[in-house]
């Protein structure tokens, strides 16, 4: 609002214009680049997640399981235990390799825990869905994969002491 008796003096609206030609270019450029790099950095990460999945997918038969009734009465222990991200693994015996691994063959959002074992003889998992109990026998590799808390074994390992 104008003060009574002051002369105003035109307004000059060039000085307000603040974004040219240029900076639009320069903006999309850098917009550009981003996006450029943020898909290579994204398909880089999801090759070697699908490596890793494939280097990790066992395939054999699979472990028998047992109740906690049937392993506590034929007197079976996993004596060596450790946690893996929330799930407690137990073993009798034998050496131990575990990994995350994204589910879907490397493609999914999820991860899967998967652990390696070379001669565990019996196995437990502790997950939040519960207790299970596997015995694969003495001198037989297993792998054992946790997809949503659920675990899943066979009788089939690539993990040796040497692999590592």
């Amino acid at each position: 609002m104008p003060i009574k008796g002051v002369p105003t003096a035109p307004r000059d609206f060039g000085g307000i214009r603040r974004y040219g030609v240029a900076h639009v270019i320069g903006a999309v450029v850098v917009i550009g680049a981003a996006a450029v790099l943020v898909t290579f950095q994204g398909v880089r990460d999801r090759d070697a997640a699908v490596a890793l999945a494939k280097k990790w997918d066992v395939q054999g038969p699979p472990c028998p399981a047992m109740t906690e009734a049937q392993f506590n009465a034929g007197h079976e222990s996993a004596p060596k235990t450790f946690d893996y991200d929330g799930t407690t693994f137990g073993r009798f015996a034998g050496d131990v390799s575990c990994s995350d691994v994204k589910d879907k063959g490397g493609k999914g959002l999820g991860t899967d825990k998967v652990c390696q074992f070379t001669s565990p003889a019996t196995l437990t998992v502790a997950s939040p869905a519960g207790r299970f109990f596997f015995v694969p026998a003495p001198g037989h590799p297993a792998t054992i994969r946790i997809h949503k808390d659920i675990p899943a074994c066979v009788m089939a390992s690539t993990f040796t002491l040497q692999s590592e």
